[in-house]
């Protein structure tokens, strides 16, 4: 029973830790869509949220991690645990850095290309939103875990298709921008698309655990 607690107590924590992410894409997905919209100090108040998840989102994981140390009663599941939450940290550095990264460069998005780059991120957010269900799922209710998986990897697919199609209409269409400018624009994209990427690799581990819990 005493072993239980604890296990419960850091699961309890990697809950917390699961929603900064969960947090963190909704701040994210709004900011970008405040950005293109010129919605200055929404913009501004959306950085200053990230970054405060940022933080939190570090010493959290801090916690969580002198517990796995101290606990050593789930220590044959240790490894697996920091994995996940190196995803999880993975995942919360790189909204953080891509959202910040728009204050920082101010890159201009063309009018016609808003709706088509709001739809890649509302992709890569939905990616992020269920590998967020899907890590809950594989404490709680593992036999959840492969139709999760399965949206995962779609919703990856889905954004790089678009990806690789805003950036040819960039390059191939936009013949009024400089090529910096579609570099720039490229470059923006590709930033996107590599939160959906790290979201599959997350899904790649939870199926892999999922197949050591049956032996």
């Amino acid at each position: 029973m005493f072993g239980r607690k604890k296990i419960n107590h850091i699961i309890s924590e990697l809950d917390l830790f699961i929603n900064k992410m969960d947090e963190c894409v909704l701040i994210y997905k709004n900011g970008i869509k405040n950005y293109l919209e010129g919605n200055s100090q929404a913009f501004v108040d959306n950085i200053q949220s990230v970054t405060a998840i940022r933080e939190d989102s570090t010493e959290l994981r801090r916690s969580i991690e002198n517990s796995l140390y101290s606990y050593t009663l789930v220590s044959e599941n240790r490894v697996d645990i920091l994995q996940l939450m190196e995803h999880i940290d993975m995942i919360i550095g790189q909204l953080y850095k891509n959202l910040v990264q728009y204050e920082i460069e101010i890159p201009f998005f063309p009018s016609e290309l808003n709706i088509e780059f709001l739809k890649l991120v509302e992709l890569v957010s939905l990616s992020v939103e269920i590998t967020a269900q899907a890590m809950r799922d594989y404490f709680r209710s593992p036999q959840q875990l492969p139709e999760k998986i399965h949206r995962i990897y779609y919703y990856e697919k889905e954004a790089g298709k678009l990806a690789q199609a805003i950036k040819r209409k960039v390059f191939h269409e936009m013949e009024n921008f400089k090529l910096s400018q579609k570099i720039h624009l490229r470059y923006f994209t590709l930033h996107v698309e590599q939160i959906a990427e790290e979201t599959m690799k997350a899904a790649d581990l939870l199926a892999i655990l999922t197949i050591k819990q049956r032996f």
